[in-house]
């Protein structure tokens, strides 16, 4: 597709894909990555070109385009979802890094995916001739398989003091993917780990972290679209919090639809019990909240970045603070949903039982852990140093 689609448009295509990844979520799972069809049916919807640069044949739409987009996929499989969306948010990143790594990556073709680690074992740099010979091992790689190049987090010491922390670009060609992902949620996400040895990095596939926390970036020479200056990870977790919002969903229309045949042992409606009424509706109430407060947080990052004013710490963390507490919303509402299904809801085949450990595999991503985060607002609300230093 070479017309550049509007936001609704792109929408609307990861909701007409709803019935067929309902229908193959179990194939996905038990693949335990996404089958190369429905990876390519993503890249023809243009997912992975959202937030891509124009330069190079993105769309360059409005950030957060890429959280619904997640909802709705999220609906029918939380793997789909993660992937889809993760790889979607990895284009503004990489728009962010110098010209000469761009051109590395799309130049030659417009349609690459990029994948991402920020989960280093070990690893290790040593300057050499015009750049880095980097070793080390990076995990949960979601998607992996389906990219050609991935970013990684490396601590380089570039001059005196102490080591610095830099995205680095590897090409997948150089490096190993080992297939090691066997999870109980989010199993068919790929999350393989990243293994490289000895790989030369040319300097312009670095970028520093310390340089992407708002304003001004290498990329935001050539990519002059508010996407490239916003900060890096603090925004990340709107690239997951849609799943949350989708697979939450997903199980509340699950579990509403079958109530209407769902009768108890006494042939009794199950839905006419107050207390399933007074379930589904406080869930749906909370879910419905969840996903007011992502979106309204949404429109403030995006009404801040299109406005050029400087990006507040506690700002930042208020993002992650708020994705966070919706995604413990999400939780909580499926949590209070989930017996409603009582022993139906244990086999593994279970659509509901399929996304609810989806649900909680995603809740216990660094960035949308209400502990982690929740704390890290706290701490910079009080006047305390920040816990985490990339924010």
């Amino acid at each position: 597709m070479t017309a550049r689609p509007t936001e609704a448009e792109i929408v609307a295509r990861a909701r007409a894909m709803v019935p067929m990844l309902r229908e193959r979520a179990a194939e996905i799972e038990t693949l335990r990555r996404l089958p190369d069809d429905i990876n390519r049916a993503f890249g023809d919807a243009g997912f992975y070109k959202i937030m891509q640069p124009r330069r190079y044949g993105g769309y360059e739409l409005e950030f957060g385009t890429q959280t619904e987009v997640g909802v709705e996929l999220g609906r029918a499989c939380g793997s789909s979802s993660w992937v889809a969306t993760v790889i979607s948010g990895h284009a503004a990143l990489l728009g962010m890094f110098p010209k000469e790594a761009q051109d590395d990556v799309w130049a030659g073709d417009p349609d690459a995916a990029i994948a991402s680690s920020f989960y280093g074992v070990a690893p290790k740099a040593e300057r050499v001739t015009g750049g880095w010979r980097l070793s080390g091992r990076w995990k949960l790689s979601s998607g992996v398989d389906h990219c050609g190049w991935a970013i990684v987090l490396v601590p380089l010491k570039l001059g005196a003091g102490d080591s610095a922390a830099y995205y680095v670009l590897l090409r997948l060609d150089e490096c190993r993917v080992e297939d090691v992902w066997h999870a109980v949620g989010l199993a068919g996400t790929g999350s393989n780990d990243i293994v490289a040895e000895g790989v030369f990095v040319p300097e312009h596939r670095l970028l520093d972290v310390d340089g992407t926390k708002g304003g001004p970036t290498p990329g935001s020479a050539v990519n002059d679209h508010y996407l490239f200056r916003m900060p890096a990870l603090a925004p990340f977790t709107y690239n997951l919090i849609g799943c949350v919002l989708g697979v939450t969903r997903g199980i509340a229309e699950t579990i509403v639809d079958g109530l209407a045949a769902q009768t108890s042992r006494r042939g009794a409606a199950v839905s006419s019990h107050q207390s399933i009424q007074l379930r589904v509706t406080e869930s749906l109430s909370e879910i419905e909240a969840a996903s007011a407060l992502v979106f309204r947080t949404r429109d403030e990052m995006v009404a801040l970045a299109k406005s050029g004013a400087p990006y507040e710490l506690l700002e930042r963390a208020r993002w992650r603070r708020d994705a966070a507490w919706a995604a413990l919303a999400c939780v909580r509402a499926a949590e209070r949903l989930f017996p409603i299904l009582g022993a139906q809801g244990l086999s593994t085949d279970h659509p509901v039982q399929r996304l609810w450990r989806d649900l909680r595999a995603m809740s216990h991503h660094f960035g949308l852990s209400w502990d982690i985060q929740g704390s890290v607002y706290g701490a910079i609300l009080f006047g305390y140093p920040s816990p985490d230093p990339r924010l």
